[in-house]
């Protein structure tokens, strides 16, 4: 014999010897049948890379809705001028994006796992040098090319895998296995086939639940900052100037050339601009947020009198309005319209 390892050229020892012959004894011994693969397993390992393809693919289309709809939500906050809750509404957005994403993505790791795992039980022994053939994980023996990703033995007529992409995996750990061998596999191989049936659904309702999750998360994290109400920030300066509602109060801010605009919110009443620019030099009405307490004002929520202004994580200064059914609402300083009389 010659060893492709250490170089040995002769006769094995009489211990080598005695321990091959027992070995042999072993796998003559056994069904066949329990080295082998049924054509339902043989087909099974051909295809499991192309039902993770499949899989990926499923995922992708899965996906293309809450991808399509963050898009369309950053790219409106990204266009919009106003910048009250735009970090809020991005990070609620991103969230849910990246919560599916992570999702997907673990179920796919899942299915790999397993299929690599699956691969490495039927994988054969990797040549030992470039060039020599593959040699069979039970007997050694070398193994022709057989019909592509699986080679039959031709001294003990076991199933091997001989994939390149496997072979190459598993050189350094390959696990060799005497002894029900279809059992093994076969329970690997079950195993992998419940997880890739499953997956695509599991795919699927990753992309549809995971976003709803994180929706319903985000509505009480938004219940929880409209609860809390800081003190207002003194750093946003605002103005009255008059529109098409009245004399209405906005966000002093830098318009696109550089010139002062009034900026009334996403939540202005319908008949007021996004912004409004000012004539240069023009003398600008200053109004602080602390002046509103006590005046009557109409918002697009209703009208009544502020009751209180604070600086809500959320929506920035705000002020709480009573209406005239003792009811009250809370709206953004910025689009409150100042005048009229209060309702008795």
């Amino acid at each position: 014999m010659a060893c492709a390892a250490c170089h040995y050229s002769g006769p094995p020892p009489g211990e080598a010897a005695q321990g091959l012959r027992a070995a042999a004894h072993v796998v003559f011994q056994a069904d066949v049948r329990r080295r082998q693969l049924s054509d339902a397993l043989r087909r099974t390992l051909v295809t499991a890379s192309q039902r993770h393809a499949r899989l990926l693919v499923v995922f992708a289309l899965a996906s293309v809705p809450i991808t399509g709809f963050a898009a369309l939500v950053l790219l409106g906050i990204w266009i919009s001028p106003d910048d009250d809750g735009r970090l809020v509404t991005g990070g609620m957005v991103v969230a849910s994006w990246l919560g599916t994403l992570g999702a997907g993505a673990a179920v796919l790791a899942l299915v790999r796992r397993r299929q690599r795992r699956i691969e490495e039980a039927c994988a054969a022994r990797p040549p030992a040098a470039p060039g020599e053939p593959a040699a069979c994980h039970v007997c050694g023996a070398p193994l022709d090319g057989g019909d592509g990703a699986i080679a039959r033995c031709g001294f003990c007529a076991a199933d091997n895998l001989v994939a390149p992409a496997v072979l190459e995996r598993v050189r350094a750990r390959q696990v060799v296995i005497l002894r029900s061998f279809e059992q093994a596999v076969s329970a690997d191989l079950a195993s992998f086939g419940r997880a890739t049936s499953g997956a695509a659904a599991a795919v699927v309702a990753t992309a549809l639940v995971v976003p709803v999750t994180v929706f319903v998360l985000a509505v009480a994290a938004v219940l929880v900052g409209e609860s809390m109400r800081l003190p207002v920030d003194a750093a946003v300066s605002y103005a009255a100037v008059s529109t098409a509602a009245g004399q209405c109060v906005g966000k002093i801010a830098r318009g696109p050339d550089g010139g002062a605009v009034v900026r009334f919110g996403g939540f202005r009443r319908a008949e007021l601009p996004q912004e409004q620019a000012l004539a240069p030099g023009a003398p600008i009405e200053a109004v602080s947020p602390g002046s509103l307490v006590g005046r009557f004002v109409t918002a697009k929520a209703g009208a009544g009198v502020v009751e209180e202004v604070f600086s809500s994580p959320l929506t920035g200064n705000s002020a709480v309005v009573r209406g005239g059914g003792g009811t009250s609402f809370t709206s953004s300083i910025a689009g409150l319209c100042l005048g009229g009389s209060p309702p008795r």
